[in-house]
């Protein structure tokens, strides 16, 4: 696959779940209350990942849905990368806000919000099949892995820049969560290079979002 169609490829991903998400707007006011409001998320997550699914087996390409076990090391190694990147975001936030900051606050209690369930479950296996397991698989058909991981971790990057908020006064406009995102993309990228499957890449994505809610 060339850069030009995994950005473009990118584009319609970017699209896929904003019309997804537009659900919500078709619900009339008199019957929309705060709970739907509150599970929206789950529910777009759920929906995004069923899609992304048939999508693809509706492609004929059994490589897109494929999970391949990985050597036993990976499972171990994927679960402490996550946990891991966590605390080393407090280094990169060094970077990023130029002043140091190490606070935690570990609580089990955001763990009820179903929202926070669909972002550690429903999430990272929907962006790590579409990123890794379909852009960078693709992408990595050239001979030059390390271009094709840094090429799908800077789209993967660039799908958590919050443009909406440049819509409304009340969002704040940051980087801050595609910086991140980056530095998340290319351990997740690195894995499933190495292992040659997607499951240590889920895994490893799967704690990194838990780690980041209970920490």
């Amino acid at each position: 696959m060339k850069t030009q169609k995994a950005i473009f490829h990118t584009f319609l991903f970017i699209l896929f779940l904003e019309l997804i998400g537009m659900w919500i707007l078709l619900i009339p006011d008199e019957i929309k209350n705060i709970s739907l409001i509150k599970a929206s998320h789950f529910i777009n997550s759920f929906i995004t990942l069923i899609l992304l699914v048939l999508i693809f087996k509706s492609l004929k390409q059994p490589d897109l849905l494929k999970f391949k076990k990985p050597e036993p090391s990976y499972y171990f190694i994927a679960t402490i990368l996550g946990v891991g990147f966590v605390f080393f975001q407090s280094i990169l936030n060094i970077i990023y806000y130029q002043e140091i900051s190490f606070n935690y606050d570990f609580t089990l209690d955001r763990l009820s919000s179903v929202s926070v369930i669909a972002s550690i479950i429903f999430v990272p296996i929907t962006e790590e099949l579409f990123f890794r397991n379909y852009l960078l698989r693709r992408l990595l058909e050239k001979p030059k892995p390390i271009k094709a991981i840094i090429i799908s971790s800077l789209l993967f990057a660039f799908i958590h820049v919050p443009f909406v908020s440049l819509f409304f006064e009340f969002m704040d406009f940051s980087f801050h969560h595609a910086y991140i995102a980056l530095f998340g993309g290319l351990i997740a990228g690195i894995l499933f290079y190495k292992s040659k499957s997607i499951i240590p890449s889920i895994i490893f994505h799967v704690f990194w979002n838990l780690t980041s809610y209970i920490s």
